[in-house]
């Protein structure tokens, strides 16, 4: 799970009414940060210690301490002048009393230590690091670099980071993993992330709502048992209404994807060219073909005919994913908004079709799966305010449309305004044109076989990334294509 930095705050809160004291969660993450130094790197002779004066540096001057005992040469360096909390005053004295030299400026241990921690700044931080701490992290590319708790420079709620933000190895974080910690450009200053217990009861974390981090294992218990005697019907049917002559692969990509992992029956409705397309490489999707203007694109009234009938019945709406941007289709995906009763899946162009009047979304039964491109504009802002606090954004876009919101990039954030997940997996790979359709064509296949909405958006969005990674497993990042996914999807479900 994860928390932010003012969850983590009620949580040690908790811990104290507990009867686990500040004084001994300082005492726990000193000795784990240590214990960690010493499983991963005992073979290590010198550790410097970079402490701040708040109780980041107290955990720092505690696992000194410890740290002490197994005979390495340890010492502190603390820039940043005397402790400000009375806990790690008590923890700095003790250091000094064990014999551990504690500096207020830089010697040549700095450069020579093999091993530096980082325990500066905490998960408080905002803002940008000081020069002189800056100009302290700098040039030390050769000596093993641990952060303490959280690497300096870097915010524990957004995941954004100061320029100079200290870069880990490893980090050991405390008691939970902190919300900024899974979000880019800050997850890659963290290295592998280590969470060090500290006495906080289970009950405690059930009072404060973390985000949740998806597993593949979870969320595969949210797919339909199938028995022996199981029929298409009982894994619903789904409608892509995609495509355009121009864009006929993402189509495909998203109908293959549907039909790769589950569902019981698709219907493409899209131009003839995309359907002959669909046809030859998956003749199990059937095939609705819609009138289209003189370059390809769908046109609006000429198919509500068609589309009314073929609305009837169906268990999800894929809407998107190649269809262009025209008066037309914008008209046409506020049509399929009005005459559809199902869950809907908007998809790229069939995000872009409504960017202006995100109020006709129908509340209670869309996912949203927009890029940080697509969700500015539905949020009327720029990209670098998205990239600021996804979470956030992805919240507000939430609440806004109620829709559940699948922010996609490194670290994909899900939300429907009140639980909050975020997946870790996936990788540089992925990052193809294409590689969204299959997570639409996924994320319909899961709603359609009766998933809630957030089951079908956590579920999908951590079933494509794991795929991503198992292709990667065979393939390098560059070879990798959004094809190569669908068929990683037979070592997934």
């Amino acid at each position: 799970m994860l928390v932010t930095p003012k969850q983590m705050q009620m949580l040690e809160k908790l811990t104290d009414e507990s009867g686990v004291s500040y004084s001994e969660m300082m005492e726990r993450a000193g000795h784990g940060l240590a214990e960690f130094l010493m499983q991963n790197y005992g073979d290590c002779d010198s550790f410097l210690f970079l402490a701040g004066n708040g109780n980041n540096g107290g955990d720092c001057y505690v696992a000194g301490y410890y740290l002490h005992f197994y005979h390495k040469d340890v010492r502190i360096l603390a820039p940043l002048g005397e402790p400000k909390t009375e806990i790690s005053r008590t923890a700095r004295d003790r250091a000094v009393k064990s014999g551990i030299p504690v500096l207020s400026e830089p010697d040549d241990f700095l450069n020579s230590a093999e091993v530096l921690i980082d325990g500066i700044f905490g998960t408080g931080f905002r803002g940008e690091l000081p020069e002189t701490i800056q100009k302290l992290f700098s040039g030390h590319e050769e000596q093993i670099r641990i952060a303490c708790d959280i690497p300096s420079g870097g915010n524990g709620t957004t995941g954004t980071v100061s320029p100079g933000t200290f870069d880990a190895y490893d980090s050991v974080t405390f008691g939970a993993e902190k919300l900024g910690m899974s979000q880019y450009p800050l997850r890659k200053f963290c290295g592998e992330i280590h969470v060090a217990d500290i006495g906080i009861p289970e009950e405690a974390f059930q009072q404060i709502a973390p985000v949740h981090r998806l597993t593949l294992p979870e969320v595969l218990k949210n797919l339909p048992y199938r028995s022996a005697d199981a029929y298409k019907n009982q894994f619903g049917h789904v409608l892509a209404v995609a495509g355009s002559v121009r864009m006929r692969g993402a189509c495909v990509l998203a109908v293959t994807s549907a039909m790769r992992s589950g569902a019981g029956l698709v219907t493409c409705a899209s131009a003839e060219q995309v359907l002959t397309a669909i046809s030859v490489t998956l003749p199990e999707v059937m095939c609705l073909p819609l009138r289209t203007d003189e370059n390809g694109f769908l046109l609006d009234k000429r198919n509500h005919e068609i589309l009314m009938q073929t609305l009837k019945n169906k268990q999800a709406l894929l809407i998107g994913c190649g269809m262009g941007v025209t008066e037309s289709t914008r008209n046409l995906v506020k049509f399929l908004f009005s005459e559809s009763s199902c869950p809907i899946i908007l998809d790229a162009d069939g995000l872009n079709c409504v960017s202006d009047c995100i109020e006709l979304i129908p509340k209670g039964r869309t996912i949203l799966t927009p890029h940080v491109g697509e969700a500015a504009r539905l949020l009327k802002c720029d990209v670098a305010e998205i990239q600021k606090d996804r979470i956030s954004s992805a919240r507000t876009l939430a609440e806004l449309t109620g829709a559940v919101v699948i922010l996609k990039g490194a670290g994909t954030v899900i939300t429907d305004g009140k639980q909050t997940a975020v997946c870790n997996l996936g990788n540089a790979g992925m990052a193809r044109a294409g590689s969204g359709d299959v997570l639409a064509g996924i994320t319909a296949s899961f709603a359609g076989q009766g998933l809630s909405l957030y089951e079908s958006a956590c579920t999908a969005v951590t079933v494509h990334a794991a795929a991503g990674d198992e292709t990667a497993e065979h393939l390098p990042y560059r070879y990798m294509l959004p094809q190569d996914l669908i068929r990683s999807l037979q070592e997934i479900l």
